[in-house]
């Protein structure tokens, strides 16, 4: 009996070992498909007789783990009534419920005159929207802010668009690189449209080195052309009042830039109190209404832009970096012992969406992403994301298991949806390679009796950091570093 016991146990660590290589498999053959394309990786690396084969044994040899996952599951719902095994019950449930003067010869329109066309009606990347929408997008596109100097995001718009020969001269467009105004051989951080061309006319940059540069280049042409935006033609239904104001109030408030500042100041608060004044009893009755009042602030934002863009806002990276802190602060208002890690988490994810290089600007849908299957797909991977990275902080099993079931569904519902869209359940895409190289590398901290390493909780702490550059990998890495169907920014 022994020695059968010793023959399992060399199974399931040859298992192991047999999905480790392939998931440094998988990785390759993503960065392979990058170099040599799609049509070479499938052929050499995905559909290949060796490939299948080593997935044909894994799968053969998990199943003696199956008795480990019984006991496992057995002994889960036997002790699922204490006080943990509730509170945590409770967390997944809640989640899944879940100035006019500017240089002496530049003109500008008056701000009574640009406030009283803000909510102007026009067509605007597809949809609908405020004028205040393609205004304050184009805005922030060439300064990084919502107003400049004392003027409107409608004053600019406006003043571009009737006297482009008095603001081409102005330098508003907001370099991020010092070598493209060493390029241009002007001083400071701020060009002017001027600046880009020389006498002739010709651009003085090398065409398509910098992307940003080119992108903002060709706004100022559109709008000056008339073509960033247009009147709403007279026989195109017009949009409620509601729908308007609502738009109008989404834009004046800078909701992330508020999220990220007052989750980064709650976390604070909570780990002086807990290290210094543990014993303040108003304290604990006042900071989970603060989490609270948090977690609905964001969801109210989100609510909003549901609203006025008619889709559930899953659809971007920006708006799923909200789904993931909305999760964090829904964590932090049901737990005492990983409020910290969470609101670290909300507040750094909500950093993130303010400042990296993304694009927060409403859009419509195309169809093939106007599925349910996606919007639960999306939600779901974004909650186990969250929880992942709330273990960088501690190790926690049954935080573990929730993120691993939560992804392994989130895996199954997108390929699902894939089917509907695409017509085929899975296509080796390298978002889902990844994806699925996550849900693997996350299973080795589970079992513990396979791998007695794990019983570590100092080994388990650095793996699961380790571990997370997968799921930072999946996340941002496939959509920056790699091409594929799930490519987005």
């Amino acid at each position: 009996m022994k020695s059968f016991t010793n023959i399992q146990l060399y199974i399931r660590r040859a298992t192991f070992s047999l999905y480790a290589l392939l998931v440094v498999i998988m990785a390759v053959a993503t960065v392979a498909e990058e170099n040599y394309g799609t049509p070479w990786a499938h052929q050499h690396i995905y559909e290949a007789w060796w490939f299948l084969t080593l997935w044909g044994v894994a799968l053969l040899g998990s199943l003696s783990c199956l008795p480990i996952h019984l006991k496992g599951i057995g002994r889960w719902f036997k002790h699922l009534p204490t006080k943990l095994s509730r509170r945590s019950s409770a967390i997944i449930v809640a989640i899944m419920l879940s100035s006019s003067m500017m240089a002496a010869n530049c003109r500008v329109v008056e701000k009574v005159q640009a406030d009283s066309m803000s909510s102007q009606q026009v067509i605007y990347n597809g949809r609908i929207c405020p004028l205040n929408t393609p205004a304050r997008d184009f805005l922030l596109k060439l300064t990084g802010k919502s107003s400049y100097k004392g003027l409107t995001a409608e004053q600019v718009a406006l003043s571009w668009t009737l006297y482009p020969e008095d603001w081409k001269d102005v330098k508003m467009i907001h370099l991020k690189k010092a070598e493209v105004s060493q390029r241009l051989g002007i001083h400071g951080d701020d060009a002017s449209f001027a600046d880009f061309f020389d006498k002739q006319g010709n651009y003085r940059l090398p065409l398509g080195l910098y992307p940003d540069i080119d992108e903002r280049l060709t706004l100022i042409v559109l709008l000056t052309r008339g073509k960033l935006f247009e009147p709403l033609p007279q026989e195109v239904p017009s949009l409620s009042n509601s729908r308007i104001k609502a738009e109008l109030l989404y834009n004046a408030v800078p909701w992330d830039t508020i999220l990220f500042i007052a989750s980064f100041i709650m976390a604070f608060l909570l780990f002086f109190v807990k290290t210094y004044h543990p014993q303040w009893d108003f304290w604990k009755v006042g900071k989970r209404s603060i989490k609270c009042l948090l977690a609905l602030f964001l969801l109210v934002s989100l609510g909003i832009r549901w609203y006025i863009s008619d889709h559930i806002p899953v659809s971007n990276t920006y708006e799923t970096l909200l789904v993931i802190a909305l999760t964090a602060l829904i964590i932090s208002c049901f737990t005492h012992q990983h409020d910290i890690p969470a609101l670290i988490v909300a507040g750094s994810t909500l950093l993130v969406a303010h400042i990296g290089a993304l694009d927060p600007q409403v859009t419509t849908l195309v169809p093939i992403l106007q599925s349910p299957w996606l919007s639960s797909h999306v939600t779901t991977i974004m909650i186990s994301y969250c929880l992942f990275a709330m273990l960088l902080f501690r190790p926690n099993r049954t935080m573990l298991i929730w993120a691993e079931v939560l992804l392994a569904t989130g895996i199954v519902l997108g390929s699902i949806w894939a089917k509907t869209a695409w017509g085929t359940y899975w296509s080796w895409d390298p978002k889902e390679t990844w994806a699925l190289i996550s849900l693997i590398v996350y299973m080795y901290p589970l079992h513990t009796a396979t791998l007695p390493w794990f019983r570590s909780e100092q080994h388990q702490k650095w793996y699961l950091r380790v571990a997370f550059l997968t799921i930072l990998m999946t996340y941002f890495g496939c959509n920056y570093l790699l091409t594929g169907m799930h490519s987005y920014k």
